[in-house]
């Protein structure tokens, strides 16, 4: 089975998911191409990328929201119609996790496909959504339409929905508690964030900013920029995690069972429906401020998450559904 695989580049979840269900495929034998679309992502593909396409990178304005007019101008549809005619005959299926020229070029095609994402989840009529965003409904359920989903979120909310699943890395390695905090809010500023944790001076913070060009610390603070190996390893040590409602840094947090704070960007539907369920779990969501913190850091704890890595099971399926096609 010859297998084209298509990588959404508007966050890192995408990537990161990517990386662990390309790996466990080519180790079984078969053989993956991967096209990749968007420019909005911070870490590198340890694959061949056969060809990256301009796509349609997603922008937010200050509130969380997405920019459509940004968005649009940036991605020159026109470009993105041609795009989605890109030839995929030559595959037996397109994998697409949220990539839309993969999977609307298999629909031009006629090559079977399947969906792979925590957005595939909010097709379901069961999960948990946000209520009042119509245009992002639309957006979730056509800009990468394929012919199948295996949908992804903390709960299996459908048949079709599984719970999620984390690199290797973290399976590999054992976690630990060495008594600091980690921080993750890349729509705020700095220099806020830094305001709302220095009064704390007994606990340790460490801050992930792309304010930043190289490690500084004082007081209780310890600021870095975004690198992959080094906030791993931080999510493995650290009490606790702080951080915005994407779906990968928190599932991460769950599955090791750090105490996590979860704060959707407003306007953001995936992130706000992502709260929802979180809030229900018994995880904090409230708004990222100084008494938010000290009630946080006093009345909550982790919680015990449920989980069994979903990742075999999915590749069995697609092998099964797709492997003698």
């Amino acid at each position: 089975m010859k297998i084209l695989y298509g990588i959404q580049l508007n966050g890192n979840g995408h990537i990161t998911r990517s990386i662990e269900l390309i790996s466990i495929l080519k180790e079984k034998g078969y053989e993956v191409d991967i096209i990749t679309s968007g420019n909005n992502s911070n870490l590198d593909i340890p694959f061949k990328v056969k060809k990256h396409f301009q796509g349609f990178s997603i922008y937010y304005n200050k509130f969380g929201s997405i920019d459509w007019i940004k968005s649009i101008l940036s991605s020159k549809l026109i470009r993105l119609l041609k795009d989605i005619k890109y030839d995929v005959s030559e595959y037996d299926l397109v994998i697409s996790d949220f990539e839309p020229v993969s999977a609307w070029s298999a629909r031009m095609c006629k090559v079977k496909s399947i969906g792979i994402s925590n957005q595939c989840s909010l097709i379901s009529k069961n999960t948990p959504k946000f209520k009042r965003k119509f245009i992002s409904k639309l957006f979730i359920k056509y800009f990468a339409k394929c012919d199948d989903y295996i949908g992804l979120h903390y709960q299996s909310y459908d048949d079709y929905i599984q719970l999620p699943f984390i690199s290797r890395f973290f399976l590999e390695n054992k976690t630990s508690d060495k008594n600091f905090y980690l921080i993750y809010l890349p729509s705020l500023k700095l220099d806020f964030i830094i305001k709302q944790v220095r009064l704390y001076k007994n606990i340790k913070f460490k801050i992930y900013s792309d304010e930043v060009e190289e490690y500084t610390n004082f007081d209780n603070i310890e600021i870095n920029k975004l690198n992959k190996s080094a906030f791993q390893k931080d999510i493995l040590d650290c009490t606790g995690v702080i951080t915005a409602s994407g779906f990968s840094t928190t599932s991460e947090a769950l599955i090791l069972g750090k105490k996590l704070w979860s704060i959707p960007l407003k306007g953001q539907y995936e992130q706000l429906s992502n709260s929802i369920s979180l809030r229900e779990m018994g995880i904090y969501t409230k708004d990222f401020n100084i008494v938010n913190l000290g009630s946080w850091l006093i009345s909550y704890d982790k919680i015990d998450y449920k989980w069994e890595n979903p990742i075999y099971n999915i590749v069995e399926k697609i092998i099964k559904t797709y492997g003698d096609n």
